[in-house]
């Protein structure tokens, strides 16, 4: 009897291991700059402002930056800035953990998102992962609209959807692309994409709790500098 129940764990240690090395693992340390996104547009898309999108397009101050006022960056800056982020992986949550004392977590347990996410938005929003084949497509709603989608000052509404598709490019690469549908800001959905590196496992995260030394806010003169895009977006006639 305990020979049979010791091969019945062994038969389903061998299963749930055989089943978490079926994604690829994607733990670690990983670096990503990309301030502006405009640069970074797959071919033939564009960014495309609604009327209100553009009133706040040219009204936007530089001095005004959420990190400037300490602000958590949100989902897609977050992994945009020139600090890099921790990704822990298991087989229920993707969790992310970034130098400006912020987290995210993914979930990939099936849940759905929270009916009343909307009502109660998150600094990170509320993110869900599904896996198709090696790529994790990740789906976030009910994020904050004190947070800028970058660094160069494309702003959003409380009706941001991300979607976002990580996925191993190399044993120390990967590629994420990124969707944005925002209807209240941009007239159609945009894609863009950028690649990452894994650091090197002697490095380590350096907390950079914003407040203990941030004295930009002071020195920022309003009304100077609006958006800085390469690319600048597209105005409703």
């Amino acid at each position: 009897m305990l020979k049979a129940l010791f091969a019945i764990f062994l038969a389903l240690f061998a299963a749930s291991t055989a089943a978490a090395q079926t994604h690829p693992d994607f733990t670690g340390i990983w670096i990503s700059q990309a301030p502006d996104i405009s640069t970074l547009l797959l071919p033939g898309e564009e960014i495309s402002l609604t009327p209100i999108g553009a009133q706040r397009y040219r009204t936007l101050d530089q001095a005004n930056s959420p990190s400037y006022k300490c602000l958590p960056y949100g989902p897609t800056r977050g992994l945009q800035s020139t600090n890099p982020y921790q990704i822990i992986q298991t087989a229920d949550v993707f969790a992310i953990i970034t130098e400006h004392i912020d987290y995210r977590l993914i979930y990939t347990d099936g849940r759905k998102h929270p009916e009343d996410i909307l009502d109660y938005p998150e600094w990170m929003g509320h993110s869900i992962g599904t896996w198709e084949g090696d790529t994790l497509v990740v789906d976030t709603i009910g994020m904050r609209e004190e947070t800028w989608l970058d660094t160069s000052g494309f702003e959003h509404s409380a009706m941001l959807h991300i979607t976002e598709r990580f996925q191993k490019t190399g044993p120390d690469t990967l590629r994420l692309t990124v969707k944005i549908d925002d209807p209240v800001f941009y007239t159609k959905p945009f894609t863009y994409a950028r690649n990452a590196r894994r650091e090197k496992k002697d490095v380590r995260l350096m907390p950079a709790r914003c407040a203990d030394n941030e004295r930009s806010l002071g020195d920022a003169l309003p009304g100077i500098q609006g958006p800085e895009h390469k690319k600048p977006p597209t105005f409703p006639k």
